[in-house]
């Protein structure tokens, strides 16, 4: 018998960001040194062949590869949706807002970035519209689907490079429900006048 998969009632929030709608229901010694010198020469290599620095605000160089930087953000993609699903069940928006105080670039009297209390506030905005439309049972269960979120099983939506900017989009689809429970996270990066693009935006669509 197969399993039925969870379908959703629609429900459209609006913030400051996007439009969004969820629709939800119930729900030797020798041999050791040379293959110490082996791993330390292959780490070397792909530290060296890393796009995106993630020590602080993320960022990329002007000339880069969009493969390699899609690539490279799948970890952080897997990142925010496991605490975007923490979000909607607890209602916390704490662990997001330190991802981007950490990694959103900030805005300055030299810049027209759209700064980090435009992205915390929008994602506080869309939490407590999904929150307010849905039971907690419900926010409950997807949430525990949605923090099973795994890099192999996240999907590359959309990848596209502008005059000065660059976004990229992933999706997750949470086992046991319909297309319309999938999680989609973007990024959107900016080119400074320097030539290197830094995260501007990262926010859930649907």
């Amino acid at each position: 018998m197969k399993q039925r998969r969870k379908k959703f009632k629609k429900g459209i929030i609006m913030s400051t960001i996007v439009a969004c709608s969820l629709l939800f229901a119930s729900i030797g010694v020798g041999a050791e040194t040379k293959a110490t010198q082996q791993t330390s020469t292959s780490v070397s290599v792909t530290k060296a062949s890393v796009t995106v620095s993630k020590k602080g605000v993320l960022t990329f160089p002007k000339k880069f590869s969009m493969k390699k930087v899609t690539s490279e953000l799948k970890p952080e993609a897997v990142k925010l949706i496991k605490i975007y699903g923490d979000s909607l069940n607890t209602g916390k928006t704490t662990s997001f807002n330190s991802y981007v105080n950490k990694h959103v670039a900030e805005k300055a009297d030299t810049n027209y970035l759209l700064g980090r209390k435009y992205v915390r506030d929008s994602y506080s905005q869309k939490v407590k519209g999904m929150r307010k439309a849905n039971s907690k049972k419900t926010l409950s269960t997807y949430s525990k689907a949605v923090k099973e979120v795994k890099t192999s099983k996240v999907t590359v939506e959309n990848t596209y490079k502008g005059t000065g900017f660059a976004t990229f989009m992933y999706q997750f689809q949470p086992k046991n429900f319909d297309a319309f429970g999938s999680v989609t996270v973007k990024f959107k990066f900016t080119q400074l006048k320097n030539g290197k693009y830094v995260l501007e935006n990262v926010y859930f669509v649907y």
